[in-house]
């Protein structure tokens, strides 16, 4: 009787760890592992026009990071930020991974959509001057914050919209640009980064791009063509995971947002920010 017991006892835990690793498989893709410990972030609320505020959640190594890594998320861009950091979009690319950036002695920082688009934000206003005071006055208290560190705008997908303004309208902002999955085609009355015009040859900026990216407004061909036609940098990958749900191929949760190649695409804009001269 023990016997069989004993051995109910083993099935059932074996049961309960097959259970438990299908449940971890399904759930949020991970962030990129490391050794260094990521400190608490800090929330920030910055003014930027009349009556408005825009948050911003800082996570800094130390006072004098070599960077300061602003990320853009798709989608809405409403990532309603807490004392303890984003509470929405935590599966976004760039949100999920945000950790690699302090392991690597920089500082991240996410930035919210304005108090007056609390609930997300759209592509047109995305390409306003309003928009781009928003990011005016987040980078502005960033540099009083940093003041030695120099700062690149990363965006992703419909983020790369908002990077994409401040590139046209105020280029001298920030010390590098990054577009990641660049919403590069224009749908409907969304035209992205589409029309995006910049000089290459002066400006620092990185284009990346999944050679698998079945979002419609993001496929590869259209991020080749807006490098070539700007003379950005440009950096293509290729990954399949996630790959072939409809539904899911402007989400995180496939090539498009770099599913199960998160360390390799971080570490080619990595070493493109190292490699930028001082």
């Amino acid at each position: 009787m023990q016997n069989i017991r004993t051995k109910q006892m083993k099935r059932i835990v074996a049961g309960l760890v097959i259970l438990f690793a299908a449940t971890a498989w399904a759930g949020e893709p991970q962030a990129p592992t490391g050794n260094a410990a990521v400190p608490a972030g800090e929330l920030l609320t910055v003014p930027t026009r009349d009556g408005v505020t825009e948050s911003l959640y800082v996570q800094a190594p130390g006072a004098t990071p070599p960077w300061v890594i602003v990320l853009f998320a798709g989608d809405d861009g409403a990532l309603h930020l807490k004392a303890d950091g984003p509470t929405t979009l935590g599966g976004n690319f760039l949100i999920r991974t945000a950790s690699y950036w302090v392991q690597q002695g920089n500082a991240a920082v996410m930035i919210d959509t304005p108090s007056d688009y609390a609930n997300g934000i759209e592509d047109r206003f995305r390409h306003t001057k309003d928009s781009l005071r928003d990011v005016e006055a987040a980078v502005e208290a960033l540099r009083k914050r940093f003041p030695s560190s120099r700062i690149a705008l990363v965006g992703t997908s419909r983020g790369t919209s908002s990077v994409g303004n401040v590139l046209e309208r105020n280029p001298g902002l920030a010390d590098a640009f990054v577009l990641t999955s660049p919403v590069s085609i224009a749908r409907k009355d969304r035209a992205g980064v589409s029309g995006l015009t910049a000089d290459g040859t002066k400006l620092r900026v990185l284009v990346l791009s999944n050679r698998n990216d079945a979002c419609p407004a993001a496929m590869f061909y259209g991020a080749k063509q807006l490098a070539d036609k700007n003379r950005f940098n440009f950096i293509a990958v290729e990954s399949t995971d996630g790959g072939g749900d409809r539904q899911a191929e402007c989400s995180g949760h496939s090539p498009h947002g770099f599913l199960g190649i998160e360390d390799k695409v971080l570490g080619e804009i990595n070493q493109w920010l190292a490699g930028l001269p001082h």
